[in-house]
């Protein structure tokens, strides 16, 4: 352990970091903070330009440069996304918030498997760790609708081969190692990837920790298709603090989570094939001594995806594909149980064809057909302009929808059986230019448009209609040799209709900033800056539960890296200002922290 504290402690640690600093060091590759293709908007690899989507894709090496443990807190510093945060730390629940959605509406892929199959109330950005993640991308909009939700966020892991280890320490006893394993032969290859994540917390019961391993298996010719194996496996143990106006000592949270994917990918000069079964197994076991209370849930999915992308005439791109899913959950607790299961079978198709020189048009169509909810079919379209060669004009309207989830069914004192599905219009245009080569600058506006619209709480409710409306603007990229940022700028505005009132949970304006500067001879210095404003909260601390104002809160963080013969050593400091704020109300964020983190391949 390497606890830090305090102004004294911070001098220290930058004065021993700067004592590092040696003619020996080797430097560090820029910094890439966006990919140029993508994968989810259609469901296949293509460039990002060509798509009308709004699409950001991170490398994880650039996640992991920032100092970020889970992906809840790299998303953080997303456009149009706002991470919802309980509980503390590595213990904690994260929540993705994506134009104003409800965590439920976002979708979570994890290298093709559907973790919200059986999320109860959303998937835990905090279970999904970034020591093993190659890329991250998040989807926005209408294009999500192939998909079947609302917004995705995929998570493809560690593909490529190398041998790395990492060791970190900070604040409040957190500690990580992290170990990556690669080889193989020509023909065959495997990765091995295992971490270790603790915390002792900065609330009392707030410790915390987390065992994620992973392998994949790779084998096959590229004639005949290539074949791949992965399995991820992640448990954890935490203290449940619970809200300020209700703490508690006692309660415990224990979770467990299995995802296995097989895939066959085929790809030839006139299209390629794709068929993928997986698996999840999810397992959630709460006790409260105080109250003598124990619950446990598990849930079980598989499916399977068959998808065949066809190059066609004038440069048209077919893409269609069938699904099947089945789900089950059940739940055990001093009080009360219950079990269920779902089934759904979905067919989509997509078309893409370029018009002329400089127009792309796009349009799909998804089908689901749900075991308890019959039949609905959501269509999309799209279109790029690109006005010049640096400036691009991209836009999109889809219809999207969304079975209630289990938990929102049947979780004991918590839930509506008779929810129904919601469903939203979603449109968004913007524009993108490349500034120079390399810096990225867009502005978007979006609109969303929902019916049914589940909102939390106990019990869940379908409001009658829901609009949220917006605009962002976006920098990413390299200013010069030396200096990078990504920075970007959310406006919004969600109201219910049914009431008048502002959506809960919805901030009207956030900021982020990430400014990286390598100053030569392996030294980079990056600052971390995050701005949310005032945004409408419920106080569960009176009953029934009554509406508040969240506080407006700015953090700024900072990273300095040395890369010594080929090691890099990190020094962090987050909430620098020592902020004292909530994104949620009862659940008060960290003050300041430090870190050290040492990382490198052999």
């Amino acid at each position: 352990m390497f606890p830090l504290s305090g102004r004294r402690t911070a001098a220290a640690v930058i004065v021993w970091f700067l004592a590092l600093v040696t003619p020996l060091a080797a430097q560090e590759p820029p910094p890439e903070f966006e990919l140029p293709d993508v994968i989810s908007p259609g469901r296949r690899p293509q460039p990002a330009g060509t798509s009308p989507a709004y699409v950001t894709a991170i490398p994880g090496e650039e996640l992991r440069r920032m100092g970020f443990l889970t992906l809840g807190e790299a998303l953080a510093f997303v456009a149009e996304a706002y991470v919802r945060i309980t509980g503390t730390g590595l213990g904690g629940v994260q929540q993705a918030s994506i134009r104003g959605s409800t965590p439920q509406q976002v979708l979570v892929l994890l290298d093709g498997v559907p973790l919200n199959a059986t999320a109860q109330f959303g998937v835990n950005l905090a279970t999904i760790t970034l020591a093993d993640v190659e890329r991250v991308e998040v989807l926005r909009g209408p294009y999500s609708a192939i998909q079947g939700n609302f917004a995705v966020i995929q998570v493809t892991t560690r593909s490529r081969p190398g041998r790395t280890a990492v060791v970190s320490s900070g604040s409040y006893g957190t500690l990580q190692t992290a170990l990556r394993l690669d080889g193989g032969t020509a023909g065959l290859r495997f990765g091995l990837g295992s971490e270790i994540a603790a915390t002792s917390g900065y609330r009392p019961n707030g410790d915390a920790t987390r065992w994620t391993g992973s392998g994949r298996l790779a084998w096959g010719e590229a004639s005949r298709g290539m074949f791949s194996l992965s399995v991820h496996r992640t448990t954890g143990d935490a203290g449940v603090p619970g809200p300020t106006y209700f703490p508690s000592l006692s309660d415990r949270l224990a979770d467990g989570r299995t995802a296995v994917a097989f895939e066959w990918a085929r790809k030839a000069a006139d299209g390629s094939r794709l068929l993928r079964i997986w698996s999840l197994e999810d397992t959630l076991r709460s006790t409260s001594p105080d109250f003598g209370f124990v619950s446990e849930s598990m849930g079980s999915a598989v499916g399977a995806e068959w998808q065949q992308v066809a190059r066609l005439g004038h440069g048209g791109i077919f893409t269609w594909g069938l699904e099947w899913q089945q789900a089950s959950f059940a739940l055990q607790s001093t009080f009360s149980a219950f079990s269920s299961n779902a089934s759904s079978a979905t067919g989509y198709a997509q078309y893409d064809l370029p018009l002329g020189g400089r127009t792309l048009v796009g349009a799909g169509l998804r089908y689901e057909a749900h075991s308890v909810y019959g039949g609905r079919l959501d269509p999309r379209a799209g279109f790029v302009y690109f006005v010049s060669p640096t400036l691009r004009l991209r836009g999109g309207l889809g219809r999207t929808s969304r079975a209630p989830s289990f938990g929102e069914l049947f979780f004991p004192f918590c839930s509506n059986p008779a929810l129904r599905p919601e469903q939203a219009w979603a449109t968004d245009l913007g524009l993108e230019a490349a500034a120079r080569p390399g810096l990225l600058v867009r502005v978007n506006g979006f609109y969303t448009d929902a019916q049914n619209l589940i909102i939390g709480g106990c019990n869940p409710q379908n409001i009658g209609s829901a609009r949220v409306a917006g605009l962002s603007a976006e920098v990413v990229g390299r200013l010069s040799d030396r200096w990078s940022i990504m920075w970007n700028l959310t406006v919004s505005d969600g109201i219910d209709r049914t009431t008048g009132l502002s959506l809960l949970r919805v901030p009207p304006a956030q900021a982020n900033l990430v400014l990286r500067h390598s100053a030569g001879g392996g030294i980079a210095i990056s600052l971390l800056a995050n701005f949310v404003s005032e945004r409408p909260d419920l106080d569960f601390s009176t009953f029934p539960a009554t509406r508040m104002t969240l506080q407006a809160y700015a953090t700024i963080g900072l990273r300095v890296e040395r890369m010594v013969r080929g090691v890099t050593i990190r020094v962090g400091v987050d909430n620098l200002l020592d902020a004292q704020y909530e994104t949620l109300r009862g659940f008060p964020a960290p003050g300041r922290t430090y870190f050290v983190q040492l990382g490198g391949s052999f």
